[in-house]
């Protein structure tokens, strides 16, 4: 049996220390093992960066990839159940600042969860400092600085590809459409940064996030092009849309003009960035009158 001696404690306690001293001088952190992410874009910057086997939980609106919506879930982003995240045990939880609501994420962090947060502007910048950050948080430096580097290519291509437009097109984006007055998008919103990357322009300007319109409006507004996110189950197709009151009146109309893509590859501002700002570019002066893109 071995014996445990006064001086042998002693001996790993200095190592300990000394350690732990020098982990602590050198900034070196290990990286975390059981990872929740709150929000869709962060949980493909994880899959991309290849260590998708750290997650153990994300949300709702990490729908990409398909073998993330496997995980279990922790609610909608800006609505988490403190409950559900706990019984997950993770090291730390991955958010923008839209991720919520705030009293949830202050139980989580009175509970000694490391909460980090991210920027949900609606840029470029936003883009590399989510993807540099959980890289750094991962231990994957040089691998988050080649997926920013692709990133930034497709990025770079897409607007190239978009800048040869002769006459930028008037696109509104359209959040919902129903019975009540369309919910449309402004300035200061993802849909507007991506209209704009995509060599368009928003057709109703003077005010920020998003607004109901009604009719009247959106005839003045003059879009030749409709944009929407494709929701699975509830996609509004080019025949209802151009039927309703005000769209009917839009040069956008006369085409049938509806463009609708996967909600998070169109605003989430992650890593598959330059694939949307090249496929609505493709869509809105490719050679088909009609783009409709998953």
């Amino acid at each position: 049996m071995r014996h445990i001696t006064l001086q042998s404690v002693l001996s790993a306690a200095i190592t300990s220390a000394v350690l732990c001293s020098a982990l602590s001088v050198s900034g070196v952190q290990a990286a975390p093992e059981r990872i929740v992410s709150a929000d869709g874009a962060l949980t493909e910057i994880v899959y991309a960066l290849g260590e998708e086997r750290r997650l153990v939980g994300v949300d709702t609106t990490s729908s990409y990839p398909a073998a993330a919506t496997k995980l279990p879930q922790i609610g909608y982003k800006r609505a988490i159940s403190a409950e559900g995240v706990l019984s997950l045990s993770p090291d730390v939880i991955i958010a923008t600042q839209d991720s919520g609501p705030d009293k949830v994420v202050e139980q989580l962090k009175a509970a000694g969860v490391d909460f980090r947060v991210y920027s949900e502007a609606p840029s470029l910048v936003a883009v590399e400092e989510k993807i540099m950050h959980v890289a750094a948080l991962l231990d994957k430096q040089v691998e988050g600085s080649q997926l920013w580097a692709e990133v930034k290519r497709k990025v770079e291509d897409a607007k190239a590809q978009a800048v040869k437009a002769e006459q930028p097109l008037r696109v509104l984006f359209v959040l919902s459409a129903g019975d009540r007055s369309p919910l449309v998008a402004g300035g200061n919103t993802g849909a507007d940064t991506m209209i704009h990357l995509a060599g368009g322009l928003n057709a109703v300007a003077g005010f920020d996030g998003y607004k109901p319109m009604p009719a009247e409006a959106l005839v003045a507004a003059r879009p030749d092009v409709i944009l929407m996110m494709a929701r699975q189950g509830h996609t509004v197709s080019a025949d209802q849309l151009f039927s309703q009151a005000g769209f009917a009146m839009t040069p956008a109309a006369k085409g049938k003009r509806l463009i609708t893509m996967n909600g998070l590859k169109l605003l989430g501002f992650g890593p598959r960035i330059g694939e949307a700002i090249s496929e609505l570019t493709e869509a809105l002066y490719g050679d088909s009158s009609v783009q409709v893109v998953r």
